[in-house]
């Protein structure tokens, strides 16, 4: 009686384990399903991070629109230049005026004075080396001119010291063309020249003659001439 009543009471237990299981298998089936829809809920934050990269774009943009303003800089160089502005009415009524002097060199006053005093003796032309620079702001006196003839292939070249005062051509300081001839300083009134000469067995490019000087001075319309020229050869 014993051993019916323990396989009764085992029969019975077993019994009773497979209904608790059955009744426990569709809770646990149906907690599980949430948790797999909780594991899906971070997904959406790797999207999430797609807007950082959009938010850091317009950062670059700045950079190109400076690129764009820094263009107008170059607008004022394609302006019109200034026009040039008119020469005093002083420069245009003086006749041999120029480029803000009492004479200018490249004026016809300068070009019919070098004319008429022809060619050199050896028959070269004259050639510009200097003139003087008065400004017509400063006044205007005695003007000059240096010219030094083409004619000799050697240091004997000759010269000429042409003169102009007033808006005319007034002369030349020396009576004749001569050699080794410079200019040793001037005013605003006056010119002075200095002359060389060769003596007796004295090389083309060494004179050891002098130096003698004279000095022209313009007073109202005359020139006053003082100092010694070169001794005729």
């Amino acid at each position: 009686m014993r051993n019916q009543n323990a396989t009764r009471a085992v029969v019975a237990a077993a019994a009773l384990g497979l209904i608790l299981t059955g009744c426990s298998s569709p809770g646990d089936d149906q907690v599980a399903q949430p948790s797999s829809e909780v594991s899906q809920v971070p997904r959406p934050s790797t999207q999430g991070r797609a807007p950082t990269s959009v938010d850091a774009q317009p950062t670059v943009a700045p950079q190109t629109v400076t690129t764009v303003e820094s263009g107008p800089a170059a607008t004022p160089q394609t302006e019109p230049a200034p026009e040039a502005t008119p020469a005093p009415a002083t420069e245009s009524k003086r006749p041999g005026s120029g480029h803000g002097l009492c004479f200018d060199l490249n004026t016809k006053l300068s070009q019919d004075a070098i004319a008429s005093i022809g060619t050199d003796s050896n028959g070269g032309e004259w050639r510009i080396v200097g003139a003087s620079n008065n400004p017509l702001s400063g006044g205007c006196g005695l003007d000059y001119l240096l010219v030094n003839g083409s004619g000799f292939n050697d240091a004997t070249y000759t010269s000429r010291v042409l003169l102009f005062g007033n808006g005319k051509y007034l002369g030349t300081v020396e009576p004749h063309e001569l050699s080794y001839t410079s200019i040793a300083g001037s005013t605003l009134n006056s010119v002075t020249v200095r002359y060389r000469w060769l003596r007796e067995n004295d090389a083309f490019c060494c004179p050891q003659g002098g130096p003698t000087e004279v000095t022209v001075t313009l007073s109202g319309d005359q020139l006053i001439r003082t100092g010694q020229f070169p001794p005729e050869q």
